[in-house]
């Protein structure tokens, strides 16, 4: 069986530096045939295109991820006190300064090798320990940040989303700002999440639904009820390695190999079309080498 990973972060420890040559020839060992190496931070985006020129099986997204605009959003809170409406407005100014920066740093490494943007997205899960106002600013960059990276895709290349919330606003948000960006290219749903109506919307709007190995978890009935909602041609599996380990690892660090196991069981359990999904992939990435 031929896999193709659509996420995996062989720039991240425990892969790098040093090891992810040797993960990646295990993982080809257990049917891996290519895979998109993600980036989250400046640093990470630049990692990932090096490792990707190594192979022409192996491809670069590039970007920031949506919980690094947190500090990003504090920060220029915390740079601008005083009267509460001027405060605001200059912080608003500083994030987006800062926002601009990572582009232009973005668009130096946007190399032949990078195949897709992000990953990018909106993360609204972890604001416990965050102000209503300062919970409200971080969303403001969040948001202004995802406009950013989708200028910076411009067509050319699919956008990588990553979409968390413990509600459903982020969901919404998401596909409201796609259409303030007639954006029209294709995105991936990221270790996808979230209400059945956000995802038949967003498959509407030209959606790819990739999943991780917690769809083996027990507690995943309603990922499992997302794979079944998806359309066959739009289907797409990922590691996310080092996270989300499939069963019988969970609780260990996720292998680029282990996605073995998750297709295996979207094979077996969900009667789900290995080839289909390779042939997707390769739709969406098509200038990475397709095995013989």
């Amino acid at each position: 069986m031929k896999i193709f990973d659509t996420h995996s972060h062989y720039n991240l420890a425990p892969f790098s530096p040093g090891d992810w040559e040797k993960h990646w020839q295990k993982a080809q060992e257990h049917g891996v045939v290519a895979s998109v190496v993600i980036g989250t931070t400046f640093a990470e985006s630049s990692l990932a295109t090096q490792i990707a020129a190594t192979d022409p099986r192996l491809g670069a997204a590039i970007g920031i991820h949506p919980a690094e605009y947190n500090q990003t959003a504090v920060g220029a809170l915390q740079r601008n006190t005083g009267l509460a409406s001027t405060a605001l407005n200059d912080a608003t100014e500083d994030a987006l300064e800062d926002i601009q920066t990572d582009m232009e740093e973005l668009q130096l490494i946007f190399a032949k090798e990078v195949v897709a943007i992000g990953e990018t997205g909106l993360d609204y899960y972890h604001f416990q320990n965050s102000s209503d106002m300062e919970k409200e600013f971080i969303k403001t960059v969040q948001r202004a940040a995802l406009h950013a990276h989708l200028r910076l895709a411009d067509g050319k290349v699919p956008v990588i989303l990553h979409v968390r919330d413990q509600a459903d606003e982020a969901y919404e948000d998401v596909l409201h700002i796609l259409k303030e960006e007639n954006y029209t290219g294709p995105f991936i749903l990221h270790c996808v999440s979230g209400p059945l109506e956000y995802i038949r919307e967003a498959l509407a709007m030209g959606a790819y639904v990739s999943v991780a190995g917690n769809v083996t978890y027990k507690s995943a009935d309603h990922l499992r009820s997302i794979v079944a909602s998806v359309p066959a041609n739009r289907l797409l599996v990922e590691t996310d390695a080092p996270f989300l380990p499939p069963v019988p690892y969970r609780g260990k660090d996720c292998e680029p190999w282990m996605i073995s196991k998750t297709m295996e069981y979207l094979v077996q359990e969900l009667k789900i079309d290995s080839d289909q999904v390779l042939a997707n992939s390769y739709r969406l990435f098509p200038t990475l080498q397709s095995p013989e």
